[in-house]
C-alpha cells in the first residue's frame, strides 16, 4: 500500500471537507434559480392577463357604443342621412370612425368621409366573418390600415338589419395607438408587452409601437402560441432571447404577450454562482495554506518522535522534546487543529445559510420540537437574530398556527415532522399565523437526513417567503370582484332605463330615440369615469359634457366650487342632467331663442357631514304648466336621488320656469378626491 505524509493526508482532508459545502450551496442555488424562473414565468403570464383585462375593457366600451348606435331610431327606419348625422355627432372630437356597410363591400355611411363625398368601396365580408357575425353578432377585427393612410386601426363590428331585412355591418374603429395608450399603465418597468391579432400581426406594442403595428410577428415566435395561455422562450427581431408569457382572449381572438430578456431572468443565478464560487475558492486556498503550515509542524513532530524512538531503540541518549509532554502534546495539538478545521467549515456553512434568501430549519429531534434555524428563518418567524450564539445550538420551535387549503395543520403533520418520518415534501404552500398576529405564506420543501445505513437521523426544511405574491393574488381577486359588481350595477341601470322608456313612450320609434339618447348619455358618463379609472368625476366637467351634446353652453350660467363625485353619484347626475336638458329643449327655456338656464351649487356642513345643494333654474321660456302625470324624466329623478345614499330632489313648476333642486350627502374624502 502506498504511503503518504501526514501533510498530504491533511491537505486531502481539507479538500474533502470543503466539497460538501460547495455541493449544498449548489443545491440551494439550483433551487433558487428554479424558483426565480418560475416566478418570472408567472409574472409574465400575469402581466399578459392583466393587459388583456385592460384592453378588453376598452373593446367593451367600443362595443357599448356600437350597441347603442345599433338601436338608433334612424337606423331602424332606414334614414341613413339622419343616422350618419347622429354618428358624426357621436364621433366628433374623438379618434373614433363610425361606418355602416353591407356585406358585399358597399359603404352606406362613414364619419371619416366628408359629408357629400362619395363613399369608397371596401372589402366584402368573408365567409368566416359572416359565420361569426351570425353566431355572435359582435366581432373584433384584425388590425387594418385606414383608407389612404398608414394609420392602423382596429374595429368592433355588429351585424344589424335594415328596415327591409337587409344585412348591414355597423362598426366603430379606433387607432391602434389608443390600444397602446390603454395598456401602457399595466406594463411593468423593463418589460415589453405586445398584442397580436388572429393572423399574428401586431395590434399594439409597448415599445416601438409605430414601427411594429400592422406588421406580422416572427413566425417562430407566433407559432409557439398554441394554447389559451402559457410561457416559452424565443428570439425577437433583434436576436435577443426572451422569456415570454402569453394569453389568448376568447372575446377578441387576440393574443397578449409579456416579454423580458432571458438574461435578466438568469442574472441573479450567475451573480450567485460567481459569489459562491469566489467564496469557495478563497476558502479552499486559505484552508490549504493553513493545512500546509499545520501539517509541516505535525510532520516535524512525528520525525522528532521517530528519531527519539530510534534513539531509544538504539540505546542512545533521548533528548527531551521542545514541548512539555512529547507524545500527548502532539496528539492534543492535532486535536486542536482538527477542531479549528471543523470550526472553519461550520462558519462557512453558517455564512452560506445566512446569505441565501431562504429559511432553513434542521432538526435531530424525533418530535421536531428542537430545531436549528438560519438567520432568515429567525427573521421570518419574528425572532431576534443573536449573533453571539453558536451556530448549531437547537432552540424550541415557536407556537404558530399553520393552515393549508383552509384547514388547520397539526404540528405532527407539518413538513419538518413529516420528513422525520421519512416523507419527502416538495413545494407545498402553508399559511402561518405568528404569536404576534403576523401572517406569513411559505412555499416549503423538506427532506429526511439519513446516515450511511439509511436510517433517519434528522430532517431539513427549506421555505421561501411568498407572502407578497399571495397578497398580490388576493388584491387581484378583489379587483375582479369589484369589476363584476360594477358591470352588474351598470346592467341594472340599463335595464331600468329601457323598461321605463318603453313604458312611457307613445310608440316604438319614440322609445327607440329616447332609449338611444339615454344610453349614449350613460355611455359618455362611463367613458368619463373610465378615463379616471372609476375613481369618480368632477361635477363641473360632468355638467359641461352632459349639456354640450344637446345645447350650446352660452345658454347656461354655471357656477360652483370644485366637487369630486363618486362613480354612482356621477352616473345619477349624468342621467338627471340629460333628462332636464332634453325636457328644456322640448318644453322649457331652450324651446325658444331667449330662454336661459342657471346651474349653481354650494357645499354646506363640515367634514363628513357635508352636503351638496345644486339648483337648476329655467327662465325666459314659455309659461310653465305643471305636468298632469309623472313622465319617465320625473320618475328617473325621483328614483336615482330619493334614497339615503344619493339624497333627494325637489321639482317646482314656477311661472318663470322649472326649478329643480338636488340635495346630495358628501363625505370629506369625496370632496377632496380629485387632489389626493
Amino acid at each position: 500500500m502506498p504511503r503518504r505524509s501526514a501533510r498530504a493526508h491533511l491537505l486531502g482532508l481539507i479538500a474533502v471537507a470543503v466539497l460538501p459545502v460547495w455541493l449544498f450551496a449548489a443545491y440551494l442555488l439550483v433551487e433558487y434559480a428554479l424558483h426565480e424562473q418560475s416566478r418570472f414565468e408567472q409574472d409574465a403570464l400575469q402581466t399578459a392577463r392583466q393587459v388583456s383585462l385592460v384592453v378588453e375593457a376598452e373593446l367593451l366600451n367600443l362595443q357599448t357604443t356600437v350597441d347603442g348606435l345599433s338601436k338608433s331610431g334612424s337606423l331602424v327606419k332606414g334614414d341613413l342621412k339622419a343616422f350618419e348625422d347622429e354618428a358624426r355627432r357621436l364621433a366628433q372630437g374623438t379618434d373614433k370612425i363610425i361606418a355602416l356597410r353591407d356585406l358585399d363591400g358597399r359603404q352606406l355611411a362613414n364619419t371619416q368621409v366628408a359629408p357629400g363625398e362619395p363613399l369608397p368601396p371596401v372589402d366584402p365580408v368573408t365567409t368566416d366573418e359572416r359565420e361569426k357575425l351570425k353566431s355572435g353578432g359582435i366581432s373584433v377585427s384584425n388590425v387594418f390600415a385606414a383608407r389612404d393612410t398608414t394609420d392602423y386601426r382596429v374595429a368592433v363590428e355588429r351585424r344589424v338589419s335594415g328596415p327591409n331585412g337587409e344585412e348591414w355591418l355597423l362598426s366603430v374603429s379606433v387607432p391602434t395607438a389608443r390600444i397602446r395608450d390603454v395598456m401602457l399603465p399595466a406594463v411593468p418597468h423593463g418589460w415589453t408587452v405586445g398584442i397580436g391579432d388572429r393572423h399574428g400581426s401586431y395590434v399594439a406594442r409597448s415599445k416601438q409601437h409605430e414601427e411594429m403595428t400592422g406588421k406580422p410577428g416572427l413566425p417562430e415566435y407566433v407559432e409557439k402560441i398554441v394554447s389559451p395561455h402559457g410561457s416559452f422562450t424565443a428570439r425577437n427581431f433583434e436576436g435577443t432571447t426572451l422569456l415570454a408569457g402569453y394569453y389568448r382572449s376568447t372575446y377578441s381572438g387576440w393574443f397578449y404577450t409579456a416579454n423580458v430578456p432571458l438574461s435578466e431572468v438568469q442574472a441573479p443565478l450567475w451573480r450567485s454562482l460567481a459569489a459562491i464560487g469566489g467564496t469557495g475558492a478563497a476558502a479552499l486556498l486559505i484552508s490549504l495554506a493553513l493545512a500546509y503550515i499545520v501539517g509541516k509542524r505535525l510532520t516535524q513532530a512525528a520525525i522528532d518522535l521517530a528519531g527519539r524512538a530510534e534513539s531509544l531503540g538504539n540505546g542512545r541518549e533521548v533528548r527531551p522534546m521542545s514541548t512539555s509532554v512529547a507524545e500527548f502534546a502532539t496528539i492534543a495539538q492535532a486535536m486542536v487543529n482538527a477542531e479549528h478545521a471543523i470550526t472553519e467549515r461550520t462558519r462557512e456553512l453558517q455564512t452560506v445559510l445566512d446569505t441565501v434568501p431562504a429559511a432553513v430549519w434542521f432538526t435531530y429531534d424525533p418530535q421536531a420540537r428542537q430545531v436549528i434555524r438560519n438567520r432568515f428563518a429567525a427573521e421570518l418567524m419574528g425572532l431576534p437574530t443573536v449573533t453571539s450564539k453558536s451556530f448549531g445550538e437547537p432552540d424550541l420551535v415557536i407556537d404558530t398556527v399553520a393552515v393549508k387549503d383552509g384547514q388547520r395543520v397539526a404540528r405532527e403533520d407539518r413538513p419538518l415532522s413529516r420528513a422525520m418520518r421519512g416523507e419527502t415534501i416538495d413545494n407545498q404552500e402553508f399559511a402561518y399565523i405568528l404569536p404576534s398576529g403576523v401572517h406569513r405564506y411559505l412555499l416549503s420543501s423538506a427532506r429526511p437526513i439519513r446516515d450511511p445505513s439509511g436510517s433517519i437521523i434528522g430532517a431539513v426544511q427549506i421555505s421561501l417567503d411568498i407572502s407578497e405574491r399571495k397578497r398580490g393574488e388576493e388584491q387581484r381577486q378583489l379587483l375582479l370582484n369589484e369589476l363584476n359588481h360594477r358591470v352588474k350595477n351598470t346592467l341594472a341601470v340599463v335595464q331600468s332605463i329601457a323598461t321605463q322608456t318603453i313604458r312611457n313612450a307613445a310608440d316604438l320609434p319614440e322609445a327607440g330615440r329616447n332609449l338611444s339618447s339615454r344610453l349614449v348619455s350613460l355611455a359618455k358618463a362611463h367613458d368619463a369615469l373610465t378615463r379616471q379609472n372609476w375613481s369618480g368625476a368632477d361635477l363641473g366637467d360632468l355638467i359641461a359634457n352632459s349639456i354640450t351634446a344637446h345645447a350650446p353652453l352660452d345658454r347656461f350660467r354655471i357656477s360652483g366650487e370644485h366637487v369630486w363625485l363618486p362613480p354612482a353619484v356621477a352616473l345619477s347626475f349624468a342621467l338627471a342632467l340629460h333628462e332636464l336638458t332634453t325636457n328644456a329643449i322640448k318644453y322649457g327655456a331652450l324651446s325658444n331663442g331667449a330662454g336661459t338656464i342657471s346651474i349653481a351649487w354650494t357645499i354646506t356642513g363640515e367634514e363628513d357631514g357635508r352636503k351638496l345643494k345644486l339648483k337648476w333654474r329655467e327662465s325666459g321660456g314659455p309659461p310653465v304648466i305643471p305636468a298632469t302625470r309623472k313622465g319617465f324624466g320625473t320618475q328617473l329623478l325621483k328614483r336615482v336621488f330619493d334614497n339615503e345614499q344619493s339624497g333627494g330632489v325637489v321639482l317646482r313648476y314656477e311661472p318663470s320656469g322649472l326649478l329643480c333642486v338636488f340635495h346630495v350627502s358628501l363625505s370629506r374624502q369625496t370632496i377632496a378626491g380629485a387632489t389626493t
